[in-house]
């Protein structure tokens, strides 16, 4: 068990050994949360991060991240009405 105190700006030091068994590193991001009373952190991944890393079909290629959100939340919703 490692130990971490809080700064005066509210910060902490996740210990080395944490960091290294989760592979986290500088600029990584983490969802800081409340989970029954306890302070949980997660790794998470920006979107902006993903970007090219995925295949865009063509019929999607034109349009906006806005635009294809909406498409799928429309799809989305068709799905769950046929239920």
């Amino acid at each position: 068990m490692s130990k971490t105190k809080i700064t005066r700006k509210g910060q902490i030091t996740i210990p080395k050994e944490i960091r290294d068994k989760l592979s986290l590193k500088e600029s990584d991001n983490l969802e800081v949360k409340i989970v029954d009373n306890f302070i949980v952190m997660e790794k998470f991944e920006r979107f902006d991060n993903l970007r090219g890393s995925l295949k865009i079909p063509d019929k999607y290629r034109k349009k906006s991240w806005k635009e294809i959100e909406s498409i799928a939340q429309t799809e989305h919703a068709k799905e769950v009405m046929n239920e």
